[in-house]
């Protein structure tokens, strides 16, 4: 089955370059999720974060039994010891998904990440016991 290319929602860059600029700011959401819309056209935001919520949070929005994209803004620690902020691209795809969904989640990353400019690393989850903190934050730092 081929997929026709997905475009990304100019909304979805506004939010996006709010939190880049933000910096860790309490005032700028830790997370975006980025879902496709039921038409299989458009990359839209499905929810951001609110003031004070963190990763857990996160995990608690992913949906079971679908795929979502979410830009995260990781705490990590620098090689000089110092507390920085990095945004990093998740990609949750259950493992309970269905395949289509796996199939169009998978062939339309590429459009979304080439969007969103300064997310070097990406994460990949697939089950809730991959959404470890700890795991993801030293993901972004670039510790593989």
């Amino acid at each position: 089955m081929l997929f026709r290319s997905v475009q990304l929602n100019p909304d979805c860059l506004v939010a996006f370059e709010k939190m880049k600029l933000g910096g860790g700011k309490p005032d700028v959401p830790r997370f975006i999720i980025y879902k496709i819309s039921s038409d299989k056209k458009f990359i839209e935001i499905d929810y951001v974060a609110q003031e004070g919520e963190g990763f857990d949070a996160l995990k608690e929005k992913l949906p079971d039994n679908d795929c979502r994209y979410v830009i995260y803004d990781a705490t990590i620690t620098t090689k000089s010891g110092v507390e920085a902020h990095k945004l990093i691209f998740i990609a949750w795809s259950d493992d309970n998904a269905p395949v289509k969904p796996k199939m169009l989640y998978a062939s339309s990353k590429d459009a979304i990440k080439k969007s969103l400019n300064g997310v070097q690393e990406e994460f990949q989850a697939t089950e809730r016991a991959d959404l470890d903190e700890a795991e993801v934050n030293k993901k972004a730092g670039g510790n593989k």
